[in-house]
């Protein structure tokens, strides 16, 4: 993994700033330029081909195309001797074959790759750049264009570098924030700047811009398929796709929660490698821990087991360096526990597998079989959508009585299944939004979630079960713009590279022909996997409740949210009261405990949008 920036046809003075990268790449650092017309840098995580002829900026051997690439395309090997088998490449490295592909295959080539990547190629002839991102979205892109200029960056900070004066926080992105914790594609905290969506590519010339979508998943199940044959299938697959992804010139350990999903891909690396791994577990000093599980887990695997432990007081202390990390406001409480276990993972490898994917890849969630009378509205999924939608807008219009707008709330949520997985987290719902904002700021957000969440559902093609459209829909909402952002920053923020073999574009393909029952039956979340991990594991590891890796925000919320949001409130000049009403956070964090308690989540995103407020503002 790296760090990549870029600027085409700027009049702004690019000398990149890379030491705002060097954490996704201390290995190295290039830049290159085609003149005036681009400027390409990187910095380097050094994995594939440890030798400096591998570092990057790279040139292709014509001459023509110059690439800048973060991330890792495991089928390297495969890709070489099927398509490129007579060339005398001059690197082992996984980048001279993505390069020398795009230079004879150009877009196709993304087609043929297995990996997380983002990208981008300068074609010194014909004076373009292609900017492309993998499937999943593992690996970011964010970009700034417009006045005939493209800039972009592997992190926000990184691009802010290249624009001549910092873009305004964009109230829309705040009020998304607010809403699901995380600020989806393809807006960014700023206006101006965008994420490049998964699975797309984007071609700038001449000034403009072009995107295109290269993949999508295709929801058709195949209820021929047997029971077995579909368990011998994904064994095969997973094997595979660890064996892949255990490709690396450095040492390879594992993240080990102690959960289903991880505990499976260690035991299928160990397997698969013949090696003891390392494995790295984090338990906590408060509510649930998962540790007990972690070391029968490395037991099973004969791994070389390192737990830790993570307090309150270290928990606090990693706060203001979270909030940093991600850039833009991003408010999932796992991202502190996943900071620390990257961090107590890299003093000690710079690779890890974990287990992320598995609960999307198989159905791990109760959100995704609702109860029998929003499975029967399945036909009426869309116009129920819209309709509550419709609903939601008059009830902000016309009500401005919490108890009112937490009706409206609820009848919303009650006209389609598909609200149940869009608003699964839904923090500052209508009953808190209209007083949290300032009047004239209300006014700018009032339609936005529902703008955001129609054209979501309107552009993927939604049929079939009902377990298949709300997988989907979840796909391009929680998982993309919350789930991968949080680890793709943990990991490189330590300089780790994280892969995860649950997350193959063909696991995921395999997974939407599978009917409905073989994901969840009777009730039983991943039944497939969990037969597959039965293989591999105890059963005393898979089958028991889950346990969520985050931290105790209702018992932190009195204390440690609130007193970050009380430092705000004493503060009549703090930056975010020109967008939200200061009186009404006072209220919210002078109630009594139970409320406090109640309201913990929403205190937890105040403090972290106050103290972003406070050092990017």
């Amino acid at each position: 993994m790296c760090g990549i920036i870029g600027a085409v046809n700027s009049a702004f003075d690019t000398n990149f700033d890379l030491s705002s990268l060097r954490h996704r790449g201390p290995d190295g650092q290039g830049e290159w330029r085609d003149g005036n017309f681009c400027h390409l840098g990187h910095t380097r995580l050094s994995i594939i081909d440890l030798d400096h002829r591998s570092s990057q900026p790279m040139i292709s051997r014509s001459g023509r195309h110059v690439i800048v690439f973060n991330g890792e395309i495991y089928n390297y090997r495969e890709l070489q001797r099927e398509f490129l088998a007579d060339f005398d490449f001059r690197t082992t490295s996984d980048t001279e074959v993505l390069l020398e592909m795009w230079e004879s295959m150009g877009p196709e080539c993304l087609n043929h790759l297995r990996g997380m990547f983002a990208f981008a190629v300068w074609d010194v002839r014909e004076k373009e750049l292609f900017l492309a991102r993998d499937r999943m979205g593992k690996k970011p892109i964010v970009f700034h264009c417009g006045n005939g200029t493209l800039s972009f960056a592997s992190e926000l900070d990184a691009l802010l570098g290249l624009l001549p004066q910092r873009p305004e926080i964009s109230i829309r992105a705040m009020d998304l924030f607010l809403a699901y914790q995380f600020i989806p594609y393809p807006f960014t905290i700023y206006e101006g700047c965008e994420k490049l969506p998964p699975a797309h590519y984007a071609r700038f010339k001449d000034g403009r811009m072009e995107l295109k979508r290269y993949w999508a998943i295709d929801f058709e199940p195949d209820y021929s398929i047997s029971e077995d044959a579909a368990l011998e299938q994904l064994e095969e697959m997973v094997r595979e796709s660890v064996r892949l992804r255990m490709r690396s010139d450095v040492e390879v350990g594992v993240l080990l929660s102690g959960g289903v999903d991880s505990s499976l891909v260690a035991a299928v690396a160990a397997r698969e490698s013949g090696m003891r791994l390392k494995t790295f577990s984090v338990g906590f000093d408060y509510g649930k821990s998962e540790l007990e599980y972690a070391q029968k887990a490395a037991d099973t695997c004969n791994s070389i087991h390192k737990p830790a432990s993570l307090d309150e007081t270290t928990a606090c202390g990693l706060f203001d360096s979270m909030v940093n990390a991600y850039g833009e406001p991003y408010g999932d409480n796992s991202a502190l526990p996943s900071l620390f276990v990257c961090a107590h993972a890299a003093s000690e490898v710079k690779v890890a597998l974990n287990g992320d994917g598995g609960d999307e890849l198989m159905g791990g969630y109760g959100k995704y079989n609702p109860k029998k009378l929003r499975r029967m509205m399945t036909p009426l999924a869309a116009a129920g959508y819209r309709a509550g939608c419709f609903l939601e807008g008059v009830a902000n219009r016309l009500c401005s009585g919490p108890a009112m707008l937490k009706f409206a709330d609820r009848s919303c949520s009650a006209l389609s299944p598909y609200m149940k997985v869009v608003r699964f987290n839904h923090f500052f719902s209508s009953q808190y939004r209209k007083g949290l904002y300032r009047p004239e700021m209300f006014g700018q957000v009032l339609d936005n979630r529902c703008e955001y969440e129609q054209r979501l559902i309107s552009e993927l093609p939604l049929s079939g079960p009902l377990m298949c459209r709300l997988q989907n829909i979840d796909y391009r909402h929680y998982f993309a713009c919350d789930l991968l952002v949080k680890m793709d920053i943990a990991g490189m923020h330590n300089s780790l590279e994280t892969r995860s073999p649950l997350m193959d574009h063909r696991l995921f393909e395999f997974a939407a022909t599978l009917p409905p029952e073989l994901k969840i039956r009777n009730g039983e979340t991943k039944y497939l996997l969990k037969k597959l991990a039965a293989k591999y594991l105890p059963r005393e590891i898979i089958y028991r409740p889950k346990t969520g890796f985050s931290v105790p925000v209702g018992d932190w919320a009195g204390t440690i949210f609130r007193q970050r949001v009380e430092k705000a409130v004493t503060d009549g000049n703090h930056p975010l009261w020109n967008y939200l009403e200061r009186g009404y956070v006072k209220k919210m964090i002078s109630g009594n405990p139970r409320r406090i308690r109640r309201d913990g989540h929403r205190l937890w995103l105040l403090a972290v949008l106050c103290r972003w407020m406070e050092t990017h503002s």
